[in-house]
């Protein structure tokens, strides 16, 4: 199923893909995307338990929180500086029984694991800090604490459950760590990379058959560069409903055009 997805995307979205330079297209289909997953969890899915993975500041954690008051929600961020940046803020903002802000790192095991920060001026805060390493960068590491999803979120509360999951480069072990989890969980908003931008990390192809594995099928994706992107994943049962559908044909109607227009100033 999803080498289906992946040829279709590849055929589909050529001009996003590999025929502009201009990244205003690509960031307007990630801006869309986002759009599309946001409507669907908040008038579809309607989870009881949403939780965000390398969340930074947390904000689509907030607004789920802020419109499903029933849905508990989770926001995991490894980083310390950025951490403490965003606690300091959220702390300013009226609290939300339904929210937590977690200083922890998520993996396929739980303890005390490297964290590597890119060297830089102390008061940049960086995005893309990792467990893993990016050849030829400069780190500084520090030990975090780490759990796995299914140490946390306790799998035998069955709480339908939507995932979103932005851990550069290591999604593959965030989802090893979730095999309970995931039998509860409804979608999957993930960003994937086609090749090793951290050093051993596992790329889409793995991740996808891990996911096909555990029932899940790649829906859409959003062109962030050509080799990195977000992919939403619904279960298998649901990917075809009518209640998905209309939303997906929509966000597909957008990304047509972006496509399109991203190919009229380009001689091919």
């Amino acid at each position: 199923m999803w080498q289906t997805f992946e040829y279709t995307n590849q055929f589909l979205l050529c001009n996003l893909l590999y025929n502009t330079r201009d990244m205003h297209y690509k960031a307007k289909s990630v801006v869309c995307h986002e759009r599309m997953f946001m409507d669907l969890i908040l008038r579809v899915a309607r989870p009881e338990l949403f939780i965000e993975v390398g969340a930074h500041e947390a904000g689509t954690s907030l607004k789920i929180a802020q419109r499903l008051e029933h849905c508990h929600t989770v926001a995991f961020e490894a980083d310390p500086n950025v951490f403490e940046h965003f606690r300091a803020e959220l702390e300013k903002a009226e609290p939300l029984n339904n929210f937590q802000y977690l200083h922890t790192a998520i993996s396929n095991r739980s303890g005390s694991v490297s964290f590597f920060k890119q060297l830089s001026n102390e008061d940049e805060l960086f995005a893309n800090n990792s467990l893993m390493q990016k050849p030829g960068e400069n780190y500084s590491e520090v030990k975090v604490s780490c759990t796995t999803l299914d140490a946390h979120t306790q799998p035998d509360l069955k709480r339908s459950t939507v995932l979103r999951v932005d851990a550069e480069g290591h999604l593959f072990e965030v989802l090893e760590g979730a095999q309970e989890t995931l039998k509860n969980t409804i979608a999957i908003y993930a960003e994937l990379e086609d090749y090793e931008i951290w050093s051993g990390q596992k790329t889409a192809f793995e991740i996808y058959d891990l996911l096909e594995a555990c029932g899940f099928i790649p829906v859409t994706r959003d062109v962030e560069t050509p080799g990195q992107y977000n992919v939403f994943f619904l279960r298998r049962e649901l990917a075809f409903t009518r209640a998905y559908r209309g939303r997906i044909a929509l966000y597909f109607k957008e990304l047509s055009l972006l496509n399109e227009l991203a190919g009229r100033n380009v001689n091919i």
